[in-house]
């Protein structure tokens, strides 16, 4: 599949602004997965942009405006082209032979360990989820392949949160959401991510987009977010709760992180007597 994605966000103040330093994490990954064909970032005002790849191969784009002003937009324009039709094709392990197959990678890269070791109010130790979900705590089959269980926990995040568009705020607390039991998509990946880290298995946050055909009604079209777990014989795969759907060739990844924290499209700070209200999102993905 071949997309356009277009973004823009727009920050006003009531009170005039200065030394606005901001840091963006828009444009898509390149892996074997999806390849970027254009990718053209604007601001204004118009600032000089510089990028770098932080600790999680996301790229960066920061930028400063040290002129007062009132009013700051960045524009995301880029054209993707995303791979994975079947995220199911892939050489699975034998289930006796997946535990050192996990314990192998971790080996060979040490930094999956805080994909596995990481706890947050984003990401919470289990045993304090456990403490305020009524059903039962899902249980991985040490028999069986991990990804069989990795789909049942993907069927079963929907059965502790129902979506609901502006129920909780952006990097809101999981336990939050789970005890007034809805969310939005960060929430259902933050949630599917716990558990599986409980389980011993690699898991991370993805920010990125999906194909609007998808999207659940009343979801506003702006960014989605999804989990990725390391499958033994596959690598990362991803699994939408919030659709309790697989990541395929509909989704494109831009940043990924241990929580949504780290894969914030948009973070930064400024001189100023106002924070502001919170910013205008405008997005579009069209198939090409």
């Amino acid at each position: 599949m071949r997309y356009e994605i277009n973004h823009e966000t727009v920050l006003e103040y009531p009170r005039t602004v200065r030394e606005h330093h901001i840091e963006l994490r828009l444009a898509p990954r390149a892996d074997a997965h999806q390849q970027v064909v254009s990718c053209v970032i604007e601001t204004e005002p118009a600032a000089e942009l510089a990028s770098y790849i932080d600790y999680f191969g996301n790229r960066v784009d920061y930028f400063c405006v040290i002129p007062p002003h009132n009013r700051l937009t960045t524009r995301l324009k880029a054209e993707v082209e995303t791979l994975k039709e079947n995220p199911f094709n892939f050489e699975p392990v034998s289930p006796a032979e997946e535990q050192e197959w996990l314990r192998e990678r971790i080996r060979h890269s040490p930094p999956t360990n805080d994909f596995v070791l990481h706890r947050s109010l984003l990401t919470p130790a289990a045993m304090k989820l456990a403490e305020v979900i009524e059903c039962a705590f899902p249980r991985p089959d040490r028999e069986g392949p991990v990804m069989e269980s990795l789909l049942e926990l993907t069927a079963w995040v929907p059965t502790v949160l129902k979506y609901r568009s502006g129920s909780t705020e952006v990097h809101g607390p999981l336990l939050e959401a789970v005890r007034q039991g809805s969310g939005v998509c960060q929430d259902f990946a933050h949630l599917f991510i716990t558990v599986a880290r409980s389980w011993g298995v690699p898991s991370r946050y993805v920010m990125g987009y999906l194909d609007p055909g998808i999207s659940k009604v009343g979801e506003t079209l702006a960014t989605h977010a999804w989990a990725e777990a390391l499958v033994p014989g596959a690598g990362w795969i991803g699994f939408d709760a919030t659709h309790n759907l697989l990541a395929n060739d509909h989704y494109v990844a831009v940043a990924v992180g241990r929580d949504s924290y780290d894969a914030a499209p948009q973070r930064g700070s400024f001189k100023g007597d106002s924070a502001g209200g919170q910013p205008t999102v405008t997005v579009t993905m069209q198939e090409q």
